[in-house]
């Protein structure tokens, strides 16, 4: 099994602080009512954009971010379904604590309009793909957000784990066994590096078992991911909801067992709701769209970011024999499933008060 159970800007003020750390705490408004802006994720950029810090803004938009030193830094403030803001640079010295007022302005990202074609692109932020740039701007805010909730500890979670055996048809189920799991749980899967899975693929044959790994939120941000890989956008009606989907596939030249599928969204919202994919190269030449695996994600009250539900489907495969005449052919078929997945049943502050479900 591939995944892993684990569970316009106002002055700047400066405060002097007898502690030697570096410290950005303000309180994020709208420019048009100046009321807070909760929900909502500030993250703090180095001279280069690289992320350096994040956290959540409280109900009435403040936060309090950590510099990893002295430097000159920016803030984005990143909101699912609004255009980013991102404040101009500024100089932290050491020590030092600056209170900063973010105005933003709500231009919400219509994902009506943004336009499907059958172009595919292989870059995410070419010129001429503006609709598949800013799709995944929004399920790059999901992702990170996902990946932030994960290390903060500070929720308490009751999950279900299980693995469940069916046969080669998937309509009867030949086993399973199931666990509960309480504390402060990590992510529930963890994938391997990306690195690792740029160079082996996703699917590793050891001595006598073969390993199926699923991409996580830290894998599809990655570089190597998206280097990798061709995006195009879809469209689909999920119980009578729009969705805006976008896709992904290895790129042609790779030949290493990879990942395809859609990370979809909810088109109304432009919250991320889940990621659908299947194996390209499956061992044996073997060819069914049933392997692969499902990730939901949801976004709690507080405004961050959980993966509510997965499941990982991997084959039993089998050699078959098929004689024609004088000669025998073997093939090898599905056998099969062996399906490994969990739900998050509830979630509780450190104080005890249920976050989820609501």
């Amino acid at each position: 099994m591939g995944w892993l159970w684990r569970f316009s800007c106002a002055p700047w003020l400066a405060v002097a602080t007898p502690l030697a750390s570096q410290i950005v705490t303000g309180q994020v408004v709208d420019a048009a009512t100046t009321a807070p802006v909760g929900e909502g994720f500030v993250v703090l950029l180095d001279e280069q954009g690289r992320e350096v810090g994040r956290t959540l803004t409280t109900a009435d938009g403040r936060y309090m971010l950590h510099a990893p030193g002295p430097g000159r830094y920016r803030l984005r403030s990143e909101r699912i379904a609004y255009v980013a803001f991102v404040a101009p640079l500024f100089t932290l010295e050491d020590g030092q604590t600056l209170t900063h007022q973010l105005s933003v302005t709500a231009l919400a990202v219509q994902l009506k309009a943004v336009e499907v074609t059958g172009r595919t692109t292989c870059r995410l932020d070419s010129a001429d793909a503006q609709g598949t740039a800013a799709v995944w701007e929004e399920v790059r805010k999901a992702l990170a957000a996902a990946v932030w909730t994960e290390g903060q500890r500070t929720y308490r979670y009751r999950t279900v784990a299980f693995a469940r055996e069916w046969d080669a048809s998937r309509s009867h189920v030949l086993g399973e066994v199931s666990d509960t799991l309480l504390g402060h749980a990590r992510a529930p899967f963890a994938s391997a590096p990306a690195a690792d899975l740029a160079v082996r693929g996703y699917i590793i044959a050891g001595a006598d078992s073969v390993s199926y790994y699923g991409p996580d939120a830290v894998v599809m941000q990655d570089s190597s991911f998206l280097m990798s890989h061709c995006f195009r956008l879809v469209r689909r009606s999920l119980r009578g909801v729009p969705q805006v989907g976008l896709s992904f596939r290895p790129e042609p030249r790779r030949q290493l067992p990879d990942v395809r599928g859609v990370l979809w969204l909810d088109e109304a919202t432009a919250e991320l709701r889940a990621l659908e994919f299947s194996y390209t190269g499956v061992p044996e030449g073997v060819n069914d769209e049933r392997i692969g695996g499902t990730v939901e994600f949801f976004r709690i009250p507080s405004g961050a970011w959980i993966v509510r539900r997965w499941e990982l489907r991997m084959p039993r495969l089998a050699a078959q024999e098929a004689s024609t005449g004088y000669s025998s052919q073997r093939r090898v078929v599905v056998r099969g499933f062996r399906d490994a997945g969990g739900e998050v049943l509830e979630i509780r502050a450190l104080d005890g008060g249920r976050v989820y479900p609501p």
